[in-house]
């Protein structure tokens, strides 16, 4: 008898490996787009043991793959898991039976989250896959955004400007220093160092605040937290103030760092590296201190004219905002000359000042503040106008309700004066007859307000300002 034909559907010919689980297994890995975007996976079905971390029993295991940039960026992953409890993140270079997690850029996540980048410097090659095998303690969501990612406060020439506004970042794909010794951040080793710098605002000691901290660690390592360490010079030749260091410092919510005392106008680094390589994000900001600004700023010049300072400046990628002109005549105190509203463009901008009453020495800084009310300053350039005139004021100060004023000039005649307060607004003005060499001159003051002024003598092209303080 002949047997009856049986015809399977076609679908049921389909090798069985097209009906894989995503991400149950290496072959069949979730690709991961590092465009910064966060999306939501489930768990699979397939479930192990630990690989690296304290064992949590057997439970989901779901694969995910990336491949790195054409220049071997850094790849910097969030993950956080939906049940909140232990996390595993093992990192394979290939997916076969016989590959072995790269231990040294694989991480225990033990709340549930954290930042994932591997040890620097970074052992992933360019335009190759890797693979990545996360453990959760039940099965629920994982959420993953990544990016490729080159940090710019990888070196102290790169610091990253904090002011009173706190930012956020994290020190996830950095160098160990360089530039700066363990010793010098009181830790035993460097592995992943940020750098930020300020300006100190008034003479005194500056409060360095990190909040929102979180901090995660390699392989078997539970030590969470970071070393911190400050530093004045320049990035060539940083001269260590002072550091402190604890493993658990990246389990609080808010730290307080105080610098020793330091004048107004020093500029101050700080490096912070994860204890034993933790990667760890954070808010940091601090009070008494200022902004710097540099990496937007191209350059910032400034000449002298017969009676007057021309200041210019040009500014890259700025936001809204305004300038303030200011100038010192001791590079320590300074006051608000002028201001300037900021264009807010996105390509390079110029700018200019005018000082009309410049002092015998000069020092100018800009001070812009943006929209979100931080404030950054420039670096301090000096004009000295002593060549420029045989003409020299010299008075008492503070002053009360008597200018007491000696002139000394090489050449005697008429003198033009006037006394103005620092918004430029005329108070007095008159003239006065200079003999060769001293001549004291004697102005009551009484009925001007107690608050700073500029007394201004000038004589054919020849000019000096004086400074002073007026006193009840």
């Amino acid at each position: 008898m002949e047997c009856a034909r049986v015809i399977l559907p076609a679908y049921l010919l389909l090798p069985v490996f097209l009906f894989a689980q995503p991400g149950a297994t290496c072959g069949t890995a979730i690709p991961l787009t590092l465009d910064n975007v966060v999306r939501n996976y489930a768990t699979s079905s397939t479930t192990g043991a630990n690989v690296l971390c304290t064992n949590n029993g057997t439970t989901p295991i779901t694969w995910f793959s990336f491949t790195t940039s054409a220049t071997a960026e850094c790849p910097l992953l969030t993950i956080s898991v939906s049940d909140g409890l232990d996390c595993e993140v093992a990192v394979y270079s290939g997916c076969n039976g016989a590959a072995t997690p790269i231990l040294t850029s694989s991480m225990c996540f033990y709340d549930g989250q954290g930042l994932w980048a591997p040890a620097m410097p970074s052992p992933f090659a360019a335009n190759n896959s890797y693979y990545l095998r996360i453990k959760t303690s039940t099965a629920c969501t994982i959420s993953i955004g990544g990016q490729s990612y080159t940090p710019s406060n990888d070196d102290c020439l790169g610091a990253t400007s904090i002011s009173t506004v706190g930012i956020s970042d994290n020190n996830s794909c950095h160098r160990a220093g360089p530039g700066v010794t363990a010793t010098q951040l009181c830790a035993s080793s460097l592995e992943n160092t940020a750098f930020y710098q300020f300006y100190v605002d008034a003479t005194g000691n500056c409060l360095i605040n990190i909040s929102n901290i979180t901090c995660d660690n390699g392989a078997t390592n539970t030590a969470n937290g970071f070393q911190i360490g400050f530093f004045t010079g320049n990035c060539f030749s940083l001269t260590h103030l002072a550091c402190d260091s604890n493993s658990n410092i990246g389990a609080s919510a808010f730290i307080q760092f105080t610098t020793p005392l330091l004048p107004a106008n020093t500029k101050v680094y700080v490096a912070i590296d994860g204890f034993a390589g933790s990667n760890c994000s954070y808010k940091i900001g601090g009070i008494n201190i200022l902004g710097v600004l540099s990496k937007t700023l191209k350059n910032f010049s400034g000449w002298k004219m017969g009676n007057s300072n021309i200041l210019k400046w040009t500014m890259l990628n700025e936001t809204d905002g305004y300038y303030e002109i200011e100038r010192s005549e001791n590079g320590i105190d300074f006051v608000s000359i002028g201001k300037i509203k900021s264009e807010g463009a996105s390509t390079e901008t110029n700018y200019s000042f005018e000082d009309y009453g410049p002092l015998s020495k000069n020092f100018y800084r800009l001070k812009q503040t943006d929209e979100q009310g931080k404030i950054s300053m420039s670096h301090i350039i000096q004009i000295d106008r002593r060549d420029l005139q045989n003409l020299d004021v010299r008075m008492k100060n503070p002053v009360y309700d008597l200018a007491d004023i000696n002139i000394i000039t090489a050449s005697p005649g008429k003198y033009s004066y006037k006394i103005i307060n620092i918004h430029g607004q005329l108070q007095m003005q008159g003239t006065i007859f200079c003999n060769n060499g001293s001549t004291r001159f004697q102005k009551g003051i009484s009925n001007l307000a107690t608050g700073q002024y500029y007394f201004i003598l000038k004589n054919n092209g020849a000019s000096v300002t004086k400074s002073f303080v007026k006193m009840n």
